[in-house]
């Protein structure tokens, strides 16, 4: 469309530039069969015909330069307008593709994050379960060897007592003994140290006994209740005591205590010697 308007614009300045070169031709002949003979209007006639002629030669041409200038822009637009609709179809597949790809990398990471929670839940099971089966064994193990650790015991016992039919006898009372309340002792002697856990007594300069301090003990210095620790060194002391059936200490009972004015120097202990309940 654009072409064929610029054609018949250029037709159309081709005809107007005729027109006019043709009507001032006309005007010059008048004024020129005027003044001229009539040879001399005849030969301005046809120069001014040949004129004419080549003016509608010139415009022609040049319409046509210009159309086909116009056919050369028209083609121009029409391959811009080819590569754009390529260029748009291109990227809209661009598009498409990358919308693709993008979809299937998601489905993957969801896949990939599925099988890693299975896998992880699989590992927790096995794991509770390999705990499981180990504890299992080792209780089994435990109550196997339980089992024949009493086995041989009523092994041995059965064999002790086909070999001396009084020793259940004797094991017997021996338990009884030992669990019977041990006496209530005492004793009487000067400190030689004492503190908040255990008090020592001596008698006639050497160490006899190591009395335990307990919450249960109680301690009397000068007649009035008091702490071990409060116990002087030199002091006179009266106290009762009881020997602990599992430790096989002597724990003290209850301590009176009468302060000294000048605590007496205790001897010297020889070495390689102690006296009972005294550690070496």
């Amino acid at each position: 469309m654009k072409s064929r308007a610029a054609w018949l614009g250029a037709g159309v300045a081709a005809l107007a530039v005729g027109t006019t070169a043709c009507q001032d031709g006309d005007r010059s002949r008048q004024d020129t069969a005027e003044r001229n003979t009539p040879g001399q209007q005849v030969e301005q006639a046809q120069l001014q015909s040949e004129k004419a002629f080549d003016d509608a030669r010139d415009a022609q041409k040049e319409a046509s330069s210009q159309q086909r200038e116009a056919a050369r822009a028209q083609e121009d637009v029409q391959r811009k307008q080819q590569e754009l609709q390529e260029a748009q179809a291109k990227a809209q597949k661009e598009s498409q593709e990358a919308q693709a790809s993008q979809q299937q990398a998601q489905a993957r990471t969801q896949q990939a994050q599925s099988v890693a929670q299975q896998a992880q839940a699989s590992a927790l099971a096995a794991q509770r379960q390999v705990q499981q089966n180990f504890a299992t064994q080792q209780q089994q193990a435990s109550n196997e060897n339980a089992t024949a650790n009493q086995r041989v015991a009523d092994t041995s016992a059965q064999q002790q007592q086909a070999a001396n039919p009084n020793a259940a006898t004797q094991q017997a009372a021996i338990a009884q003994n030992s669990q019977a309340p041990q006496q209530e002792q005492q004793i009487s002697g000067d400190v030689l140290s004492a503190n908040a856990q255990e008090v020592l007594v001596s008698q006639r300069g050497e160490p006899r006994l190591r009395l335990k301090v307990g919450p249960s003990t109680q301690v009397q210095v000068d007649g009035r209740a008091a702490s071990a620790a409060d116990i002087q060194e030199g002091a006179q002391v009266r106290a009762s005591y009881r020997t602990d059936s599992s430790s096989g200490e002597p724990q003290a009972l209850r301590i009176d205590a009468t302060s000294r004015a000048q605590p007496a120097a205790p001897a010297p202990v020889e070495s390689g010697e102690s006296s009972p309940g005294v550690p070496r």
